[in-house]
């Protein structure tokens, strides 16, 4: 019953692991809509959404399960608490990055636009990368390193703002281009919010220890 109950432990730290990669597969689509403008690539990150909220959901009903048919406590109980947390939040950062892909779906993006979300995916692959590590790992120092490198996307939020902007002052944007290019960018910035708060899971793991 026990080595069961590992083994279940072990399966739901594989499958944070696995949402993790999906939302780096999102990333990779981005990256290449940015580099060949190729649209089909808006629309699979488009539906990865769905696959990605239906992972999160799996996750989260694995957890519950666990949560009632063994009665964890103490670190294995802050655990499965804190990967519900994790898996609601992937779910809540595929959907940002579908809706942003939507967006570009309307309103293209320009070519200084495209550097912009390269350094948003840059930075936000490298979090979502070490944010899962610290989580999976109960490297606290690797957290807070991650939640620290949140701040270079409100930079770069605060950037592209500046550069809309710029672009209304000589009326090269339209006012529902630039409502919608405000959301695309807040968007981004809210996914590093989120990547930094599975960080933050990761440090409320670490005290536990």
């Amino acid at each position: 019953m026990r080595t069961r109950y590992i083994e279940d432990l072990n399966n739901i730290r594989e499958m944070e692991k696995n949402v993790s990669e999906l939302i780096e597969v999102s990333y990779d689509r981005f990256i290449l809509y940015v580099e060949n403008n190729q649209k089909n690539n808006l629309e699979e990150i488009i539906d990865l959404d769905h696959d990605i909220r239906q992972y999160g959901a799996d996750i989260e009903r694995f957890c519950y399960d666990l949560l009632a048919l063994q009665q964890p406590v103490a670190r294995d109980l802050r655990f499965l608490q804190m990967s519900i947390k994790l898996a609601s939040t992937y779910k809540r950062i595929s959907n940002h990055l579908a809706q942003a892909a939507a967006i570009i779906l309307e309103f293209p993006l320009r070519d200084e636009e495209r550097e912009f979300v390269k350094e948003f995916i840059k930075n936000q692959k490298d979090m979502n990368i070490n944010s899962i590590q610290s989580f999976e790992d109960n490297d606290n120092e690797l957290a807070l390193r991650t939640i620290e490198d949140d701040q270079i996307n409100n930079k770069l939020f605060e950037d592209c703002i500046h550069y809309l902007v710029k672009l209304t002052k000589t009326d090269q944007i339209t006012p529902m281009e630039l409502s919608e290019k405000v959301l695309f960018y807040k968007y981004f910035e809210r996914v590093g919010d989120r990547l930094a708060k599975i960080a933050d899971y990761s440090t409320r793991l670490w005290f536990m220890l």
